[in-house]
C-alpha cells in the first residue's frame, strides 16, 4: 500500500516537473524569437509607412553607417552587461577619443595610424577608469561612469566651446569604403563571439552576472574579469569612434552624444538581460543595435521631429523594461 502511494506521488511529481520543463522551454523559445520578430516587424512597418523610402539606396547607405557604429559598441557593451554592469559614459568617452584623434591629425599632423591608436587608447583609458575606480572604491559602476561622463563633457565643452575640428574628408575617404567597414565589423564580431562564448573571459562575465558570490567561491577572479570587460568595451568604442570621425570629418562638443542611451535601448530591444547571467547572448546586443538604428532612421523618415525621436525611444525603453524586468532579483 505504501509503495503504491509513493509511486503515485513520484508520478505526480514527475508530471509536474515535466510540465515545468515544457513551460521553461516555451518561454526560452519565445525570448529567443521575440527580438528577431521585433526587428522584422519594425523593418517592414517603416518600409510601409515611409512608402519604401527606407529602402532607397541613399538611405540604406546612411542606415548602414548608423548601424555600423552602434553594432561595434554593442559588441563590447555585451561583455559589461553580461556581468551586470552598466555604463553611462560611452557617448562622451567616444567624443573625447575623437577629440584626441582630431587634435593630433589637425594640429600636430601625426601619421594617421598613430592618431587612430591614440583614439583607441583614450577610450580604453576612460573605460578602464570607470571599471577600475568602481572596483577600487567599491562603489556602483554607474556612479563612476557618471563621474567620467561629467569629466569628459567638461573637456569637450572647454576645448570645443566656440569651435570645431575640421578634417579634409577626401584624405580619409578610403576609411568609409563599405568593404573596409564590413571587414572590420566581421572581424570584431568574430573575435567578440569567440571570446564571449568559448573562452573564460566571456564565461566568467556571465557567471559573475548570475551570482557574484558563487562565482568568487568557485575561484573566478571577479575584479580582473570586470576590468577586462571594460577594457574590451573601450577598444570597441575606440574603433567605432575613429570611423565616426572619418565619416563626418568633424569633431564638435556633441560628438558621440546619445551613444550610451542607444546602447541601453539596443540591450533592451535585443532581449539581453540587464542583470547579465547565463541568458546573456552576444547576438542579442547586435540584433538590438540593428533594431535601434532602423527605429531611429524610420521615425525621421516618417516625418517625426528629430527632437522627439529620443522621446519615443525613451518611452519604448521604459515599456520594455517594465514588461521584462525580473522583479524576483534584487
Amino acid at each position: 500500500m505504501e509503495t503504491a502511494v509513493n509511486n503515485r506521488i513520484s508520478d505526480k511529481n514527475l508530471a509536474i516537473q515535466q510540465d515545468l520543463d515544457r513551460k521553461a522551454k516555451r518561454r526560452s523559445l519565445t525570448e529567443a524569437i521575440l527580438p528577431f520578430a521585433g526587428l522584422v516587424f519594425i523593418f517592414f512597418f517603416f518600409v510601409a509607412v515611409t512608402g519604401g523610402r527606407l529602402l532607397a539606396s541613399g538611405n540604406l547607405a546612411n542606415l548602414i553607417n548608423q548601424s555600423f557604429m552602434l553594432i561595434l559598441v554593442a559588441i563590447g557593451a555585451a561583455f559589461v552587461y553580461a556581468h551586470g554592469g552598466m555604463d553611462f559614459s560611452m557617448g562622451t568617452v567616444s567624443g573625447v577619443s575623437q577629440l584626441a584623434m582630431g587634435l593630433l591629425l589637425v594640429n600636430l599632423k601625426v601619421p594617421v595610424w598613430l592618431a587612430i591608436l591614440s583614439c583607441i587608447l583614450t577610450s580604453m583609458l576612460c573605460m578602464g577608469l570607470v571599471g577600475g575606480l568602481s572596483l577600487i572604491f567599491k562603489v556602483p559602476v554607474f556612479v563612476c561612469s557618471l563621474c567620467i561622463r561629467s569629466i569628459c563633457t567638461g573637456i569637450l565643452n572647454t576645448v570645443l566651446a566656440n569651435k570645431e575640428i575640421l578634417l579634409t574628408y577626401g584624405d580619409y575617404a578610403h576609411f568609409n569604403d563599405a568593404g573596409v567597414k564590413a571587414g572590420v565589423l566581421i572581424l570584431l564580431f568574430v573575435v567578440g563571439f569567440y571570446l564571449f562564448n568559448y573562452t573564460a573571459i566571456g564565461k566568467n562575465q556571465r557567471a559573475i552576472g548570475g551570482n557574484r558570490n558563487t562565482a568568487g567561491q568557485v575561484g573566478i577572479a571577479i575584479s580582473p574579469n570586470i576590468f577586462t570587460a571594460f577594457l574590451f568595451l573601450g577598444i570597441c568604442i575606440g574603433v567605432a569612434s575613429f570611423f565616426s570621425i572619418f565619416r563626418v570629418a568633424t569633431v564638435t562638443a556633441q560628438s558621440g552624444s546619445g551613444l550610451e542611451f542607444n546602447i541601453m535601448t539596443a540591450i533592451a530591444l535585443g532581449g539581453f538581460p540587464f542583470a547579465g547571467g547565463d541568458k546573456a547572448r552576444l547576438h542579442a546586443a547586435v540584433v538590438g543595435a540593428v533594431t535601434v538604428s532602423i527605429l531611429t532612421n524610420g521615425l525621421i523618415l516618417w516625418g517625426l521631429d528629430v527632437n522627439l525621436v529620443n522621446g519615443v525611444k525613451g518611452f519604448l525603453f521604459l515599456a520594455i523594461i517594465g514588461l521584462s524586468y525580473d522583479r524576483g532579483k534584487k
